[in-house]
This record gives C-alpha cells, sequence and structure tokens, in this order.
C-alpha cells in the first residue's frame, strides 16, 4: 500500500513559502508530539498525523489541515526526550513544511532530516509570530520574513542541506550509487 503523499514536502525545492501556523515555546518533547501508547498501533508514517500534539495542543491537527503551508516555531529544545522518529512523521503528515527553533536534540534533528523534513536551526525565534508569511531558501540558508527586513541565518552543515535538497537520505544514498557506478561501468 501507498504512502499518502505529502502536500506540505519541499520534495527538492531549494526555496519554498510558507506561514507560520503553531507557535511552541521551549522543550517540546517527544511525548508532547506524538504519545508512546501510539507508537506500535500503525506501520503507515501517515497514521502518526491525526495524533500530532493530541494531549497537548489539540487543535495543531485541525490548524494543520486548513492549509498546505505550515511552519512548526518553537524555541530551544525542540523534539526532546525518546528518540521515536514517528514525531517527524506526526508533524510532517500534517502539512508542515519546517519546523524552525532555536535548538534540536541531535536524534530529532538527524530523524527529521534523514527523512527529507526540514528542521531548520536559527539563532532567535522570538521576532517569529504565528501568521509570518515567511521564505525559506536552502540554497543561500536563509529563512526571510515576507513583508519585513528580518532575515534569520539557518545553520547547516552542506550534507545535510543536501540531503533535503535530494529528498531524503535515501534518495541521496541511491544518487551517490548511482553516480560510482556509472563510473564502473
Amino acid at each position: 500500500m501507498q504512502e499518502k503523499s505529502i502536500s506540505g514536502s519541499i520534495s527538492n525545492q531549494p526555496s519554498f513559502t510558507g506561514k507560520v501556523t503553531v507557535k511552541f515555546g521551549n522543550d517540546i518533547n517527544t511525548d508532547y508530539i506524538i504519545p508512546a501508547y501510539l507508537l506500535q498501533e500503525a506501520w503507515k508514517k501517515s497514521y502518526f498525523a491525526e495524533h500530532a500534539f493530541e494531549r497537548y495542543d489539540p487543535s495543531f491537527v485541525t490548524k494543520c489541515q486548513a492549509s498546505n503551508e505550515n511552519i512548526v516555531v518553537a524555541g530551544q529544545n525542540f523534539g526532546c526526550g525518546s528518540s521515536r522518529e514517528q514525531a517527524v512523521y506526526a508533524i510532517k503528515y500534517n502539512n508542515v513544511k519546517a519546523v524552525i527553533a532555536e535548538s534540536f536534540p541531535d536524534i530529532f534533528y538527524r530523524n527529521s532530516i534523514n527523512n527529507g523534513f526540514p528542521a531548520l536551526l536559527v539563532a532567535k525565534t522570538g521576532d517569529l509570530d504565528v501568521g509570518d508569511d515567511l521564505l525559506i531558501n536552502l540554497e543561500d540558508l536563509t529563512i526571510k520574513k515576507r513583508g519585513s527586513e528580518l532575515e534569520l541565518k539557518i545553520s547547516m552543515s552542506k550534507e545535510d542541506r543536501q540531503t533535503l535538497l535530494s529528498q531524503d537520505r535515501i534518495t541521496l544514498v541511491k544518487e551517490r550509487l548511482r553516480k560510482r557506478l556509472q563510473v564502473i561501468v
């Protein structure tokens, strides 16, 4: 069975727009994002979307269903807690194009990038508010607040940026293998 498509996915786009739909504070842990009791309930990644933040922010799913251009903004330590990859799926499959935060624990960040989901690290998120229209550029690693002079610099390695531009880690590995095989043949 094929996974539902993600209308909010960036899929190889070096730049994309979106609107801040939700803004969270610090220390949003994976238990808030997707409760542990659901982890063994399904194999389909999209299953977790309907349960995203159900105990922490019950309006999250409804807000995200209203648009295909959602961006989540948070403070420090977004995605702390357990290493559950389902937390990324719960957000990604709610038409969320990116999460912008001041810090991410390594495991959440790595799960996001490996799944082709932009976890964007910036120095400060205090100037971003719900309703802000943003232009995110992965080529020059900037976030611009449309209608203002505000521009934030994204902190990201070249490899992580390339992974996002390739769609996800598996696609990037396939591209590298294809290039190596062409050299051999």
